[in-house]
């Protein structure tokens, strides 16, 4: 068996340094002027010598570089420190290490470590033979002599490797311990087995004489490099296992071997009535870094993600890249609790928010988490990530962080698959149809633009509102062609409505992903341009939280957007987190007061100041203020005196079809702005 400096692991943490020559140097010397005055060296017999030589040149020359090897060069070294002493081996090793640099052009200080280790070596193992001999008062009669034989191989071992493991550990930074895991434990069997090897060669030689010893060095030698073939076979085969249940992007476990952990797991705690607790995490928009950035630097982020898994989670956890932007986290025993669950949830979520640098991008992930455990939600792995995942998605749903699994997500997830099935074939058959909710200038009270709200007439649930389909169909592609059907369609209705009242506008909501979509800008202007409606007639709702998915992008298209002369509004104002620093900073237009506040305020001082302090501030920003939920007279008069400029809410229209729509309008246009 034997180790160099450049058969154990490579490592970069340092380089080789003048003081680690000069090191290197002097312990050469040292064993050098050793050599003369330990047995063996004033006795030389010539022929066992060189015969000696050849075999352990061969050997080292016959031997793999792949880690710890069973070298016919190394066994051959021990033979030499038992037949001619330590001085001739410690020459003989010197000499044998010196030629094998045919074989391996190795370093300088490489070399100099080697022929370090191949000296002393023999030195030092030579002179425990010499000693324990003398001590035991034995001879190659004797079993007591050849159980020396493998001890001497024994030390011999441990003397090479803390040589070369010490100089490899220096520059990799690591202990000694770990690298004999990794390496000197593994081999452990087959040590054994090489030290009766030597033994028996030493007992031939003892018997044949220097005939025997060519004999046994050949077969050694032989050996050596049978065995070195079943050992390159089972690192092959280790690797080719370890490839099969890796990740290759991350390093991280890939999902068959989470699928084994999770089930070797589960059959434990079956057995002990523990729990078992599992994670899966999805990237939030991960898709539109691959998009805009390209795949290398979506690559880049998550290989800089799964190190920060493990630390997050911990060496007992079992992390998992299962594809794409989706991982699966196997959680340690005693990490089950329903509060635990939620604090690691929320590690996760901190190991994501530190910044990913891209060149000269500083980008922030979130994810969505959701969580299942065995025996509640699964009795195996499939099902447990099944649960994991509708728990998942709930998240998403919810625009939640973390989510745990329970029983009537299921059903929402069984709907939510069937909602996509059926949406792509709702907007192939015309099922969705777009509802139009009248919006009132409170200055005089008459209608001045609708807001268009999709309605889906499914054809075995019947009429879906929004909430039933979009917020599903917005985590997916299928939003863009949802938007660009109601953009289209409010743009037609406008155009219908303002050959009667010229005034006449149309809101639109956005999503996240349309925020995100550089084309959609232009395709609204050719919109627009189709149907003859000027862009100022069409407003574009948004919310603070598609913006903070991903500023840069958004932004630059709500620019493009106000350039091209369509009006911003921001949707929803007061319940989200949009700051007056965006307000300043982007082309805002219009500002609409949600409902929650609106609905309650004659009955709520606290919601009646928060809608008198928003129509203020829009004043004072030059912004046009909206009131939505406007269900009763009362609520209509107090917001004009407070000088609110539109107001919306079924006081003055339910949502209707596009044909009522224009029948209504024409009606109040006919009746004069009555008062509603």
């Amino acid at each position: 068996m034997t180790a160099s400096a450049e058969t154990l692991p490579p490592a970069h943490s340092r380089t080789a340094t003048r003081g680690l020559t000069v090191l290197h140097l002097l312990a050469v010397g040292a064993a050098a002027a050793a050599v003369p005055f330990v047995p063996g060296f004033h006795d030389l017999r010539a022929l066992p010598f060189l015969i000696l030589a050849a075999l352990v040149l061969a050997g080292e020359l016959s031997s793999t570089d792949e880690g710890m090897v069973v070298s016919g060069g190394f066994l051959g070294l021990v033979m030499a420190e038992v037949v001619l002493g330590p001085g001739p081996a410690a020459l003989i090793g010197a000499l044998a290490i010196t030629g094998a640099l045919l074989r391996a052009r190795s370093s300088l200080s490489a070399y100099l470590n080697n022929l370090v280790n191949y000296t002393w070596c023999p030195l030092v193992a030579g002179l425990f033979f010499h000693w324990a001999v003398r001590a035991a008062r034995v001879d190659n009669d004797e079993v007591w002599y050849y159980a020396l034989v493998i001890a001497t191989y024994l030390v011999t071992l441990a003397v090479n490797f803390v040589i070369a493991a010490g100089y490899m550990g220096y520059f990799a930074r690591s202990p000694l311990a770990q690298l004999a895991a990794k390496t000197l434990v593994p081999t452990l069997p087959a040590e054994l087995v090489c030290g009766l090897m030597t033994a028996a060669a030493v007992f031939v030689t003892a018997r044949v004489g220097t005939g025997g010893l060519l004999l046994s060095g050949i077969a050694l030698v032989a050996l050596s490099y049978l065995s070195n073939e079943l050992l390159t076979s089972r690192r092959r085969g280790d690797e080719l296992q370890r490839i099969a249940t890796t990740d290759g992007l991350t390093g991280l476990a890939n999902r068959a071997r989470l699928h084994e952990a999770i089930d070797a797991r589960v059959k434990a705690a079956a057995a002990e009535g523990g729990l078992v607790a599992l994670l899966l995490m999805d990237l939030d928009r991960f898709k539109e870094i691959n998009d805009t950035l390209g795949h290398q630097c979506g690559d880049a982020v998550l290989q800089e993600l799964g190190p920060r898994l493990v630390r997050a989670m911990g060496p007992e956890a079992v992390v998992a890249r299962l594809g794409g932007d989706e991982f699966g986290i196997l959680l340690p025993p005693g990490r089950d609790s329903d509060a635990a669950l939620e604090s690691l949830a929320g590690q996760l979520s901190r190991a994501l928010a530190e910044p990913f640098a891209l060149d000269e991008l500083s980008l922030t992930i979130a994810a969505s988490i959701g969580a299942a455990r065995f025996p509640y939600d699964g009795a195996d792995a499939n099902a447990l990530l099944r649960c994991a995942d509708i728990a998942m998605y709930a998240a998403k749903d919810a625009q939640a962080e973390y989510k745990l699994y329970a029983v009537e997500q299921n059903r929402h997830s069984l709907g939510r698959l069937s909602v996509l099935s059926d949406f792509r074939q709702a907007l192939d058959n015309g099922e969705l149809t777009v509802y139009y909710q009248p919006i009132m200038a409170l200055a005089d009270r008459s209608i001045r633009a609708a807001e268009a709200l999709v309605r889906w007439q499914h054809p075995d649930r019947g009429l879906l509102m929004p909430a039933d389909f979009v917020p599903t169909v917005e985590q997916t592609d299928l939003v863009g062609p949802l938007s660009r059907y109601v953009l289209g369609r409010a743009i037609e209705a406008c155009a219908a409505w303002r050959r009667h009242v010229p005034h006449m506008c149309v809101a639109v909501n956005l999503s996240a992903r349309n925020l995100m979509d550089r084309n959609l800008p232009e395709e609204i202007v050719v919109m627009l341009d189709a149907a003859g409606v000027p862009a100022d007639a069409l407003s574009l709702e948004i919310t603070e939280r598609m913006i903070m998915a991903d500023p840069e992008r958004a932004i630059a298209n709500i620019l493009r957007m106000s350039s091209l002369g369509m009006r911003l509004s921001v949707d929803d104002f007061g319940t989200g987190y949009f700051s007056l620093v965006n307000l300043r900073r982007l082309p805002i237009n219009d500002l609409k007061i949600d409902s929650s506040f609106v609905l309650p305020m004659m009955h709520s001082e606290s919601d009646l100041i928060i809608v008198r302090s928003t129509i203020n501030l829009g004043y004072d920003l030059g912004l046009r203020i909206t009131a939505e939920g406007v269900e009763d007279r009362v609520t209509l008069e107090r917001l004009a005196l407070l000088g609110c400029n539109l107001a919306q809410g079924f006081h003055i229209g339910a949502p209707m079809e596009s044909a009522a729509f224009e029948a209504w309008l024409s009606r109040r246009v006919a009746g004069g702005a009555a008062a509603a």
